[in-house]
């Protein structure tokens, strides 16, 4: 196929800016500006609260993520022109020039890579700088999104709460047995229906949009605790009436609580048991209580409470065995009576040579609750009898039994113990997703590499150029030009060909005295 060259025969060579694709390179420009502008917009936001952002990051991303597009699309236009009008300056086939024009648009794309060298370069470059344009507009959105973040702040905030009980708040003491104890009846009642805990908690606010968490000190106790092991034989009539689950409590001569946990914590084949004997001595005590507080109600963290500090121990007379009759019963004395009601149990085990199974029956309901899981039990239907650790629930419930009646009597008393809470307060935030992040601006660079690409060389056609179809005619020498612009004219930028050709009175350019007309009837040029 024959070659065709654009009439370059006396081109000048004009100045350097106007020689530029000032659109072109101020588009690539914007490129660049919308790149920067999205990372320091995501890379701001990033752990800034919403509500402090009146346009949300998003709305700015895809703003830029627009304006890059706009930009790119215009930078495509002034680059595929350049590569025009190479390949006319330079020669080439008609075909070739056709797919750098249409730069494999549509079904064009496989024709334009099949043409020639240089519209499949032309081809290849757009194509993919279009990928990269799709492909960074869903990252850059991803780049960007809302979380909740608990904020942290530190208050002081005052609770009545009460670091000893007095002897006799609970009840008097006659003949050992506990009378009048309405206060530790009611406490035990609000604790078995898990009633919450309201307390009115001074200071700057109530943690009414919040959460408050800290230590205060109240009335408790410390414990020390050991273990031993005991074994026994499950399937044989010489054990049954033996204990293999127990909770007690009783006071020392020295004014402690003893608590004993006693329970069978592993079976071997041949249903010999292990039992794990606990004893823990409390001492009445002053403890640190980790706390949390939600409007006006306060609860206790359980997870802390058997490692929360134990400020000082102290002995109560009311706890002593020999208290007169008619002595205010201690703290100690108290809880032993909320143990008894609530948490005691003594189950013993019964083997049946009829039924070949060992079973077990006590008074409470603890040994029900601490039965080891069906799957856990032992497959010998003879001895499927084991239970897990009762000892920690127990002792956690007697601190939540201590600390409502320290709540409680701190309120009667009129004690207030001043602390420093943790304030946390669930905040929608902007988080950036420095992966999504990457892989958006890795996008935008490869497409602004590929439209630059595209331009690169424009300084050898020596002006600025178009694909305007009166830019190409005066390029080709088309005859109904020269008669506007002269036999000189075909190196005229579109600018110059529209100054040269003049214009009417209505404003319209004149390009030739007969017009090409398009005839509907014979499709021929008049």
């Amino acid at each position: 196929m024959r070659k065709v060259t654009a009439n370059r025969d006396k081109m000048p060579t004009r100045p350097c800016i106007q020689r530029a694709p000032w659109l072109g390179l101020t588009s690539l420009i914007g490129m660049v500006a919308c790149m920067v502008a999205s990372a320091i917009v995501v890379s701001v936001s990033h752990d800034q609260v919403v509500a402090s952002w009146t346009i949300p990051p998003a709305v700015f991303v895809a703003v830029f993520s627009l304006t890059s597009s706009i930009a790119s699309s215009a930078a495509l236009g002034a680059g595929i022109a350049v590569r025009f009008w190479r390949g006319a300056s330079s020669g080439t086939r008609i075909s070739q020039l056709h797919y750098i024009w249409n730069h494999g648009r549509g079904f064009n794309l496989f024709p334009a890579l099949r043409a020639g060298s240089r519209a499949r370069a032309v081809a290849l470059l757009v194509s993919l700088s279009y990928v990269m344009q799709f492909a960074a507009t869903p990252l850059l959105q991803r780049s960007t999104f809302q979380t909740t973040q608990d904020r942290v702040s530190f208050e002081s905030l005052s609770l009545d709460l009460a670091s000893r009980i007095p002897d006799g708040w609970f009840g008097d003491v006659y003949d050992g047995e506990l009378a009048e104890f309405k206060h530790g009846l009611f406490e035990i009642q609000q604790w078995w229906r898990s009633e919450p805990m309201v307390t009115n908690v001074e200071g700057g606010h109530t943690c009414a949009d919040s959460t408050c968490y800290g230590h205060v000190r109240g009335a408790g106790f410390s414990y020390q605790c050991w273990t031993t092991q005991q074994t026994l034989q499950l399937d044989t009539e010489t054990t049954n009436n033996a204990t293999v689950f127990l909770v007690d409590t009783a006071i020392n001569d020295n004014a402690t609580l003893r608590l004993t946990s006693k329970y069978v914590s592993a079976v071997d084949s041949n249903c010999k048991s292990i039992i794990q004997v606990e004893t823990c001595d409390l001492a009445a005590a002053t403890a640190e209580y980790p706390i949390a507080i939600q409007n006006s109600t306060i609860s206790l963290r359980r997870d802390e409470l058997m490692t929360m500090p134990v400020t000082s121990s102290y002995a109560s007379p009311g706890d002593a065995p020999g208290a007169p009759s008619g002595s205010g019963a201690g703290p100690l004395v108290s809880l032993v009576e909320f143990a008894i009601t609530r948490l005691t149990d003594n189950a013993t085990k019964t083997f049946s040579p009829e039924m070949n199974m060992s079973s077990y029956r006590g008074p409470g309901a603890l040994a029900d609750i601490f039965l080891a899981s069906p799957d856990a039990l032992p497959r010998n239907e003879r001895c499927r009898l084991q239970w897990s650790r009762p000892t920690e629930y127990v002792l956690a419930s007697m601190y939540d039994f201590m600390f409502r009646c320290a709540l409680h009597a701190g309120s009667d008393i009129s004690e207030a113990q001043n602390f420093t809470a943790r304030r946390t307060v669930p905040t929608a935030v902007f988080q950036a997703d420095a992966r999504y992040l990457a892989g958006a601006l890795a996008a935008m660079a490869c497409g602004l590499v590929l439209v630059a690409a595209l331009l690169w060389n424009f300084w050898l056609l020596g002006r600025n150029v178009t694909l305007s179809p009166l830019e190409i005619a005066s390029g080709f020498g088309a005859p109904v030009l020269r008669d506007v612009i002269g036999r000189g004219g075909g190196d005229a930028t579109i600018d110059e060909i529209l100054a040269k050709g003049g214009k009417g009175a209505d404003g319209s350019v004149l390009v030739a005295e007969n017009p090409m007309v398009l005839n509907s009837s014979d499709q021929r040029l008049a």
